[in-house]
Formats: C-alpha cells, sequence, structure tokens
C-alpha cells in the first residue's frame, strides 16, 4: 500500500537531520502579482559542503592573495578528518592572510605568525574567501590584532566542548521552513554548553574564535555571535550563495584555490577519462 505524501513530508526534516545536512525550504511567488495559492513555488537551499562554489573551481596564486583574505584548509591527518566529520563540513581550518606572505593562524602551538609557504604545505587543500569591503586600515588592524596576541595559548577547553556541541546542533536543522528558527536554535544550544567568556579574560583561542575576534577588533565583524561559538565551517558557510548557521554581517566572496586538495583532483580526474 503507497505512503501518502503527507507522510513523507513529515519525515523529510529527519531525513536530513540524519545527514547533517541544512537547507532552507521556503514559498516565493511566480510573479509580483500572484495571490492565488498555486502560483507558489516551493524553493529548496541545500548547505553547500564542497570548498569551490557551484559555478566554477578557481586555482590561483599568492599574487591574487589579498590582506584580510580567509585561508581555509584541511589535511589528511585525523585530526583534520575528525573535525571535518563532526562538523559534517569540507575543512577543518582557517587562517587569515596579512600580507607580505604573512598568516595569522591559531594552532596547538598558539597564535603563529607564519608564511604563506608553510601554510601550504602543511595543507591538503587551500582556498580563500574574502570580505568585499574591508578597508585597508582594517586589514592592518587584523594584523595589530595578530602581532598583539602572537604567542597566546590555544583554546584546548573551548576545542573539547565543542565536540558535543557540533553533535547537536544538528537538531536545529530539524525545521528547515525558518531561518531564524535555525539561529536561534544554534545560539541557545551554544549559550548551553559552551563557555561564555568575555574578551577582557581571553588568553587562548582556537583558530575560527581568532579569526573572528581578529575581524571584530577591526570593527568588521564576520558575525554578532560569540567568536566561541564559531566554527571553521561556520565561517565558510557565511559566503554568497550559502546557509549560515549563525547570521552573517557581510556575505564572502569566493577567491579561489591555492591547492587543490587529493580528492578534487582525483575527482577531476576521473571526470576526464570518463
Amino acid at each position: 500500500m503507497a505512503k501518502p505524501a503527507a507522510y513523507y513530508r513529515l519525515l523529510f526534516p529527519f531525513f536530513f537531520l540524519l545527514s547533517a545536512c541544512t537547507l532552507d525550504v521556503s514559498q516565493q511567488n511566480s510573479s509580483a502579482t500572484a495571490v492565488d495559492a498555486q502560483a507558489k513555488k516551493w524553493a529548496i537551499k541545500f548547505q553547500r559542503q564542497s570548498s569551490f562554489t557551484a559555478k566554477a573551481l578557481h586555482e590561483i596564486t599568492d599574487t591574487e592573495l589579498k590582506p584580510g583574505d580567509l585561508l581555509f584548509s584541511s589535511s589528511l591527518g585525523v585530526t583534520s578528518f575528525s573535525i571535518r566529520a563532526f562538523s559534517t563540513s569540507s575543512v577543518s581550518h582557517v587562517a587569515v592572510y596579512l600580507g607580505n606572505n604573512e598568516v595569522a593562524e591559531a594552532t596547538g602551538a598558539g597564535v603563529q605568525i607564519v608564511s604563506l609557504e608553510q601554510v601550504e604545505k602543511h595543507s591538503d587543500k587551500l582556498f580563500a574567501l574574502r570580505v568585499p569591503d574591508l578597508t585597508p586600515l582594517q586589514a592592518e588592524e587584523i594584523k595589530i590584532f595578530a602581532y598583539k596576541i602572537k604567542d597566546s595559548g590555544y583554546n584546548y577547553r573551548g576545542i573539547a566542548e565543542f565536540i558535543p556541541f557540533m553533535m547537536t546542533r544538528q537538531i536545529c536543522s530539524l525545521n528547515p521552513f525558518s531561518e531564524d528558527f535555525r539561529q536561534q536554535c544554534v545560539s541557545g544550544l551554544a549559550k548551553a554548553q559552551l563557555s561564555n567568556t568575555s574578551e577582557g579574560e581571553k588568553k587562548a583561542w582556537f583558530c575560527s574564535e581568532f579569526v573572528t575576534d581578529a575581524f571584530a577588533k577591526a570593527g568588521h565583524p564576520l558575525t554578532m555571535a560569540q567568536s566561541g561559538w564559531i566554527s571553521p565551517s561556520d565561517l565558510m558557510h557565511m559566503r554568497e550563495g550559502d546557509i549560515s548557521a549563525f547570521k552573517s554581517e557581510t556575505k564572502l566572496q569566493y577567491v579561489g584555490h591555492l591547492k587543490l586538495g587529493i580528492y578534487i583532483k582525483t575527482s577531476r580526474f576521473v571526470g576526464l577519462i570518463r
């Protein structure tokens, strides 16, 4: 006996919870003057897990980077794989380009200023997103902040708290019909599960926490959510055409890939020999 359509619509959100997929479902009028209910169309928008845009994969060199660009990466190590698995994302790390071949990042060694070559060496995949209206003065403020807290510790406590949070926050994808519900749900869980550390007390950062604080200090916040709530995946999904868990203050633009990564290279090779 065939199941009624209403039955599958009821189970639809649960399937996406199990697959850890975030989506938006909304009704749109087919025309500005349409008033009939049948003139409305369902628009379904999925969160993009790929590191490149739906339009194209663009390969770039370091000469195309600008100070303030966000550098997202992943590696082939167990730690990177675990972070990507828990956050259902293609990235596990984020840093910020300071210009003149310098990159600021928070790793297990703390907040560090390293060369772009070092970042490329330790990354399997590396790509850049850009804040479109970042001013040179704001980019300089990011650099000043990075040097000010250089050699600060790594926020191991924050990362330990993030593991159960990344799992429980998937429940917020149960309602795909309301972006406001999803953002309020994630924020509520973050308040309940994660520590609330004021800026004056901070002595340690993890990667996305550092990047979020750096932009806030420069007067160009990426989001108004607390920096300790933000993962590399959350920042990546603040790009144009994507769905972000936390409300973004600006939409990041895809610049291109400095390194494609083994999985992208393999998929391209397979596509060529088909």
